[in-house]
């Protein structure tokens, strides 16, 4: 029967583990020595040698014939435990067998005396997947076990292991092994297996391993299950892993804030079924080598992709965008489904300039601009000044009557006035009443302009639902708040997100948030999400602020 690559080369001595030096060694001199802790705690990522190291402590206390605090692999203690005959090692996963019910019937087995072997070994695997009661009942038996009993507990997330538990163990941290180390493993696997494979194949399966042993076997049997060299182009494409130089090209794309260039790469990996997330995570990877070029200058050779690509950068600028592209990372794990519109949207962020509200990029703005002021007051820089405009007398027609312009010409004789009645003049002329109020002319009322009051703090709105609804906040970052005939008006800068906005759960949660943070309560019905290029309305000018309430 065929046996997965991680298990047939599975270390069976302490020398065999690569990349725990500082923790073999110590187990080394203990078992050496016979001084044996009765319990120990392995914590550590996956793949990295916790339960295998279990397992080889479990024949080194056994084995009849130990070599330097190694197993010798030929006694009957050995051959039992790596059998699995041994009945006297014990393993347990905790993630399903995480009740008290099965803590207790350890702790009752801890009485009986080992029957084959020295030592009776128990292996809990995950331990942080026990329930608190089984945690209660582990204590008492952890603390002051038989002579003859040893502890050994795994953990990959060690934050969840109650601080009583910790005390009473003898506490190993694993780390994640360098990508060399494990490319160095897997030449040895594949001569081992008479597999065929490039270095670069295999230095890329270690890279993609994350420090991982068991993931980088997995993946070198997948790649070699087809019967053919293994090279970094067929790893590449089976692994759904991205070359450095496309890797290069999207890092420029985002330094030249090429938009549209950025958006078509991601849309090719979605149509060739590529996992979003697993290049956003090389993505990521490269952007750090990038910070580390950068910021060092050394480490990485002058003709690399990185080397090419971090010459476009600064260290703010990379730090900035590793920020906005780990947030994204964090809404993929969380929303698998929707990876490409996480990675779009980041990649609009960091293309988009005016989309950038962080203290940097404000402050790069205002040195641009100061740049540009000392070039105008230095005469580096001259502003064109428009003349007067010059207005030509238009011809007159040709059947216009002439103009006279001579100053001789003869006055026209002036017009007799109308002759008064002589019963006229004897008529008194009737005073107005001062009783009388004089007729007021009624004037026209013209319509109120109608006002724009702009919504103060909005901003503070935008970074609370940063922690609430990322996705919302991500359209709505650089967008301004302005009440206008009794509705708040909130402009935003494409159709897209204004249609997203306007969708009643939106609104709500608008008007919650808005009530949270200025302590204004605006109904979700007078909430009004528009696209700032698509209002034509014009209004007067903003000429009052609406103050959140104290």
């Amino acid at each position: 029967m065929h046996q997965a690559l991680y298990r047939k080369w599975r270390p069976k001595t302490f020398a065999d583990v690569y990349g725990q030096d500082h923790i073999t060694s110590v187990l080394k001199s203990e078992v050496s020595s016979g001084k044996i802790s009765h319990a120990y705690i392995f914590c550590g990522p996956r793949g990295t040698g916790k339960t295998t190291c279990a397992k080889i402590i479990s024949r080194a206390v056994n084995c009849e014939h130990p070599v330097d605090g190694n197993p010798c692999g030929v006694c009957d203690a050995c051959r039992s435990v790596e059998e699995g005959r041994a009945t006297d090692v014990m393993e347990m996963d905790a993630a399903s067998n995480n009740g008290v019910d099965n803590v207790r019937d350890i702790r009752d087995g801890v009485a009986y005396s080992p029957a084959d072997l020295k030592y009776k070994v128990y292996i809990i695997d995950e331990v942080h997947m026990l329930s608190t009661a089984a945690f209660n009942a582990l204590l008492k038996t952890l603390e002051e076990p038989p002579e003859y009993v040893i502890f050994i507990l795994a953990t990959t997330e060690i934050n969840k292991i109650p601080a009583t538990v910790l005390s009473r163990c003898q506490r190993f941290d694993f780390h994640r092994v360098s990508s060399e180390v494990i490319a160095k493993r897997l030449r040895v696997v594949c001569e081992g297996e008479g597999i065929e494979a490039d270095d670069d194949a295999l230095l890329l399966i270690a890279d993609l391993a994350q420090g991982a042993f068991r993931d980088a076997l997995n993946m070198l049997e997948y790649c070699s299950g087809a019967g053919v060299r293994v090279t970094e182009k067929s790893a590449s494409e089976l692994l759904g892993a991205s070359s450095a130089e496309l890797l290069c090209n999207m890092a420029e794309n985002i330094a030249g804030r090429d938009v549209s260039a950025a958006l078509d790469m991601i849309a090719k990996l979605s149509s060739t079924s590529r996992d979003i997330l697993v290049y956003w995570r090389e993505l990521i990877s490269f952007f750090r080598n990038m910070l580390v070029y950068a910021s060092t200058r050394g480490h990485i050779k002058k003709d690399s992709f990185t080397a090419r690509a971090g010459d476009k950068y600064t260290v703010p600028r990379i730090m900035q965008v590793l920020g906005v592209f780990c947030t994204a990372e964090e809404n993929m794990m969380r929303t698998p489904a929707s990876a490409r519109l996480f990675a779009e949207m980041a990649l609009v962020r960091v293309c988009d300039e005016t989309m950038e509200s962080d203290t940097d990029a404000l402050l790069r703005r205002i040195a641009e601009l100061e740049k540009k002021l000392d070039a105008i007051s230095s005469g580096k820089i001259t502003i064109a000044q428009s003349s007067p405009p010059v207005f030509e007398e238009a011809p007159l027609p040709d059947d216009a009557p002439p103009i006279w312009e001579d100053e001789n010409a003869p006055i026209p004789d002036a017009v007799p006035l109308p002759e008064i009645p002589a019963d006229a003049a004897e008529k008194p002329v009737s005073e107005p009443k001062k009783d009388e109020p004089k007729p007021v002319q009624k004037e026209e009322k013209k319509q109120a302009p109608v006002r724009a009051v702009s919504l103060r703090g909005f901003a503070d709105v935008i970074k609370k639902l940063e922690a609430s609804e990322p996705s919302l906040a991500s359209f709505m970052i650089g967008s301004t708040a302005v009440e206008k005939g009794g509705k708040l008006y909130i402009y935003l800068d494409n159709p897209f997100a204004a249609q997203f906005a306007s969708e009643e759960n939106k609104k709500s949660v608008i008007s919650r948030t808005i009530s949270e943070v200025l302590g204004k309560n605006y109904n979700a019905n007078v909430i009004m999400p528009v696209c700032a290029e698509e209002e034509t309305e014009e209004y007067d000018a903003v000429d009052e602020l609406i103050e959140p309430n104290k």
